[in-house]
């Protein structure tokens, strides 16, 4: 594949008196471009071929990329949540209401420390104001040996706790 760039000559009146033209073989390049184009999309396809929640965070703690589950379970729209605040949008508080500090949160802990974490018994909150719990794993992105961000999996486990919940009770009753 070549580029090819063309040009006039023109004499002192401003007439044509031939045309010139450079080409450069940019084969190498069209290929490099179309690699990067299919890694793209094979990107969006890993993301989207998931039930999980998946999203990322810079090291500010702002959302990088968000997969449609995630954006889904927390009752917004991607792009809605790109750029935003995390922490302060979905895991800003405890179950009971209070709040959560951004300086205690696991999530944060793995931005500053560079350690993975899982964590079960959490809650992330919802557009709409209303919180499910959730089950999550946090990882950093590292890059040249540097923590760039994060990216965090998370479930919606309200069924679940539902479950166990029942099966609590049904334990308990047979005990009586």
């Amino acid at each position: 594949t070549s580029l090819v760039v063309k040009f006039p000559l023109l004499d002192a009146q401003g007439r044509c008196y031939a045309l010139c033209g450079i080409a450069t073989d940019i084969t190498d390049r069209k290929r490099a471009e179309e690699d990067r184009q299919k890694l793209a999309k094979d990107r969006l396809l890993l993301l989207e071929s998931t039930g999980e929640g998946i999203y990322g965070i810079d090291r500010q703690g702002r959302c990088t990329f968000i997969n449609s589950a995630a954006a889904r379970m927390l009752g917004s729209l991607s792009e809605e949540l790109l750029g935003q605040d995390m922490h302060e949008r979905i895991h800003h508080s405890f179950p009971d209401g209070t709040t959560y500090p951004h300086a205690t949160c696991r999530i944060q802990e793995t931005l500053e420390g560079g350690k993975g974490c899982k964590v079960h018994d959490e809650v992330y909150w919802r557009k709409d104001g209303t919180a499910f719990p959730v089950e999550y794993s946090s990882f950093p992105i590292i890059e040249d040996k540097q923590i760039i961000g994060a990216v965090v999996v998370f479930l919606d486990i309200t069924e679940r706790k539902r479950a166990e919940q029942q099966l609590t009770l049904s334990h308990d009753q047979l005990r009586k």
